[in-house]
């Protein structure tokens, strides 16, 4: 079977636009099997006219996050569990942090390296479809109210480019790992951030500091402009696909993501 998918999948880039420091820390990921399957289940079979009218009749009334959440709706993929193995250099951590955890699409591949992982997500409905997974999952803002503890990993994946606050919940993140843990971020690029509300979409009341039209210049501007300020130290960078399930729109939709692998200070 053909898995190629309608859009190319980028893992590379140009690594002299990124700098010296930043270019040495970059170091790609593959295209895996786990990627090959999961566009031969859902990349192939796009959701027909009743999904997508439904999913989009229910984001009239609430935000698109809740109507994919009531309706199991755009599954996704980023990291397989090869991925998160590598990106954790297959060392076993007792905690995970992961913020704005959708579905539990991404976080389900990552149960192997962790004793424990607590998940937030400010939408109700995909709350709940995280609970269903055995996931601890708290229906909480990390930007209103903190959690009373630390983790070894914390993790943040397409969440800053879609919640009004974006510099104050990463200094949310760092506050919540431990002293030398990780934070992983990724952020599609260019820059096109948004808010999803009740019926579409909003500004963020907070700028994140790129607007370049390239990925290499938008990675280096937001690692020396957001990442190390707030007080991280960037291990690896990477750039891989964010896949979602396609619809009467587009047969599959695709961010390109980078990948930052942080160490806190």
């Amino acid at each position: 079977m053909n898995t190629d998918p309608p859009h190319e999948l980028r893992y590379d880039c140009h690594r002299e636009r990124l700098g010296p420091a930043l270019g040495a820390c970059f170091r790609p990921l593959t295209r895996d099997a786990a990627t090959d399957a999961w566009l031969a289940t859902h990349g192939a079979r796009p959701h027909g006219w009743w999904r997508t009218r439904l999913t989009e009749w229910a984001s009239s009334f609430v935000s698109s996050y809740d109507a994919h959440g009531l309706l199991d709706a755009y599954p996704m993929h980023l990291l397989s569990v090869e991925a998160w193995g590598e990106l954790l250099e297959g060392a076993h951590q007792k905690s995970l942090l992961d913020v704005g955890a959708g579905a539990g699409y991404v976080t389900e591949n990552a149960r192997s390296f962790f004793d424990e992982i607590v998940c937030t997500e400010t939408s109700r409905q995909l709350a709940k479809r995280l609970a269903a997974r055995g996931f601890t999952a708290s229906e909480l803002d990390l930007t209103v109210q903190w959690l009373a503890r630390t983790f070894d990993v914390v993790c943040a994946f397409n969440v800053l480019d879609r919640t009004p606050e974006p510099l104050s919940l990463l200094r949310s993140l760092v506050a919540h790992a431990r002293d030398g843990g990780t934070v992983l971020v990724s952020i599609p690029l260019p820059l096109a951030p948004h808010v999803h509300v009740r019926g579409g979409t909003a500004a963020p009341s907070e700028r994140l500091p790129s607007m370049a039209a390239d990925w290499e210049t938008a990675a280096r501007e937001l690692t020396e402009r957001l990442l190390e300020p707030t007080g991280l130290s960037v291990t690896r960078l990477a750039r891989l696909p964010y896949l979602s399930r396609g619809d009467l729109h587009r047969p599959l939709y695709v961010l390109d993501n980078a990948l930052w692998v942080c160490k806190t200070r």
